[in-house]
């Protein structure tokens, strides 16, 4: 059986999601990562490299605005999914999956407004067999966009009052995406609440209630196991 080649594309404006992800990845893995910025930062030849695994990470850009790599980064996804490599999108790495694969219909600017703190998800029956999970987690959002049309063939495993699609799955395009973050523990996600304090404020927020709470799993374990394990 040939070795998980992972690539992780941290699309952060502040190089800190490889990081973060990287903390839930196997011992000894073979992962690359790439931050993401420019057209130019965004290889050509990446799907030619062999990688089986592949994780486009959070950012704080918006999906509604098309950044510089934008159009490299949808010509990769596509030509990724034909080549059936797996993806997994986390938060605009997710809304960029569906943009890339649906089309500009699939993501907009959420009506509900921004999702932050350490918020409840649903999931469904299924989800909570492949996962082994409750009815309902908590975990870390962040977000003022969403995805409102999945790639043919998805099933929707989660959602919540703010955002429908808060986790998705595609076996046959091999694609798993979470609206959620589950790179960020508690200790980690409370800093960066405690960091955009003055944001979450501005959005009626109260950033001190928020760090008193946690995920209720250890998210970052569960789901990138399941998606190197079983996509």
């Amino acid at each position: 059986m040939n070795p998980k080649r992972m690539l992780i594309l941290d699309y952060s404006t502040d190089r800190s999601e490889a990081l973060a992800i990287r903390q839930w990845l196997p011992e000894g893995a073979q992962i690359t990562s790439l931050f993401i910025d420019t057209k130019e930062s965004f290889p050509d030849d990446l799907v030619g490299r062999g990688f089986t695994h592949v994780i486009h990470s959070g950012s704080a850009l918006s999906i509604n605005n098309e950044a510089s790599f934008t159009k490299r980064a949808i010509t990769f996804i596509r030509a990724a999914r034909d080549k059936g490599i797996a993806q997994m999108g986390i938060c605009y790495g997710h809304q960029l999956i569906a943009l890339a694969l649906v089309g500009k219909e699939a993501v907009r600017s959420s009506p509900n407004g921004f999702e932050a703190g350490w918020g409840a998800v649903s999931f469904n029956e299924k989800a909570m067999g492949l996962f082994d999970i409750n009815k309902s987690e908590i975990l870390w959002q962040h977000h003022f966009d969403e995805v409102i049309a999945l790639p043919e063939g998805s099933e929707l495993l989660a959602s919540n009052a703010h955002t429908k699609i808060q986790a998705y799955l595609n076996d046959k395009q091999r694609l798993f995406g979470t609206q959620f973050h589950p790179e960020f523990d508690r200790k980690i996600g409370n800093t960066i609440y405690v960091k955009d304090r003055e944001l979450l404020a501005k959005n009626n927020y109260d950033v001190d209630e928020i760090i008193n709470n946690g995920p209720s799993i250890e998210a970052g374990k569960i789901f990138f196991e399941f998606f190197l394990k079983n996509i």
